[in-house]
């Protein structure tokens, strides 16, 4: 692994390109990196890794996501790492995690996803116990599958999924979800989804390119790995708009589910958006307040607790 093009190393004021060779991952692979105008070398910071869906580019992701506006964002570094084109020259950029993905034993980004922890770790001051990673659509499958792996689960204080892509084993070339193995509980986990996606269908049922789970099933399944039964505690927001769902261990949340109800398939936010016609947004919040109010106030280490109301306040949060 090496950084082939020093001279875009990154700058406060905006993210820079650079690239990776990831033997397991792929070969050569790129990502963005934005630095907080906050940022101290010296200072240990909290570190983003924020996965595009398919199709996608890491700076249109970057876009919607606002993660490097300073008025979301601006205590943590955030790596936007580029999927894979595999059907060049169409714009297919994938992840591990779909059915037309390789299989991992040829591009595995699970390994690309460590490679990229290890380079910025020995390259930034990074807060060890501040780690996180969202994703949407098939970059929220491949969130899940950190989540849930023996070995990268521990790397990580918490994960955030946007219309997440969690696909049945049966529809992939190989077994990925349907046993998750973290290597510690809880796992925090927020889910956001609309019940009208066309593309990840919110209850599972008729997803148009392969079966996929369940989002409630999902999310009570995993609630189930992290030690929880039960029904949890159901919230409505915004006028019903949104029903927020949680499932608590020990008075810590381990999954928390938005429901955003006649919102599509989409990252949430309250500005017009390059997507607007497929996600049917703009929507009353921005999902970036929530996962930045999620991650400050969180807590750290293996046992993270998540108080998303506690932290409130934040014009445009909840």
């Amino acid at each position: 692994m090496s950084r082939s093009n020093p001279e875009l190393a990154p700058s406060a004021a905006s993210s820079k390109l650079f690239t990776l060779q990831s033997p397991s991952g792929g070969g050569t692979r790129h990502f963005l990196l934005h630095l907080p105008t906050t940022h101290n070398p010296s200072t240990p910071a909290p570190l983003i890794l924020a996965f595009h869906g398919k199709d996608q580019k890491a700076a249109q992701f970057e876009a919607q996501t606002q993660l490097s506006d300073p008025k979301f964002s601006d205590w943590a570094i955030v790596a936007y790492p580029q999927g894979i084109n595999l059907l060049l020259p169409l714009h297919r950029e994938q992840w591990t995690g779909d059915p037309t993905s390789p299989l991992r034993s040829s591009i595995d980004d699970l390994a690309f996803t460590t490679d990229l922890l290890d380079y910025l770790i020995s390259h930034y001051t990074i807060d060890l116990m501040r780690i996180y990673a969202l994703g949407f659509s098939n970059g929220g499958g491949l969130a899940y599958l950190l989540a849930g792996s023996p070995a990268l689960s521990a790397r990580f204080a918490a994960f955030a999924i946007a219309s997440g892509a969690i696909y049945k084993d049966a529809a992939l070339k190989e077994p990925l979800f349907g046993k998750p193995l973290p290597s510690r509980t809880p796992i925090p986990i927020l889910h956001f989804h609309g019940d009208k996606d066309p593309v990840i269908h919110y209850d599972g049922v008729g997803t148009p390119d392969a079966p996929t789970y369940g989002v409630e099933k999902w999310l009570e399944g995993w609630a189930k790995w992290n030690g929880v039964e039960g029904e949890g505690e159901r919230e409505e927001l915004y006028e019903s708009e949104v029903e927020r769902r949680v499932w608590k261990k020990e008075g810590k949340e381990v999954a928390v589910r938005w429901l955003l109800r006649r919102f599509a398939h989409g990252w949430p936010s309250t500005r017009k958006q390059d997507d607007d016609g497929q996600r049917l947004g703009p929507v009353r919040f921005d999902g970036a307040v929530v996962v930045v109010r999620w991650c400050w106030c969180g807590g750290v280490g293996a046992v993270v607790v998540v108080r998303w109301w506690w932290c409130g306040g934040l014009e445009g949060g909840f």
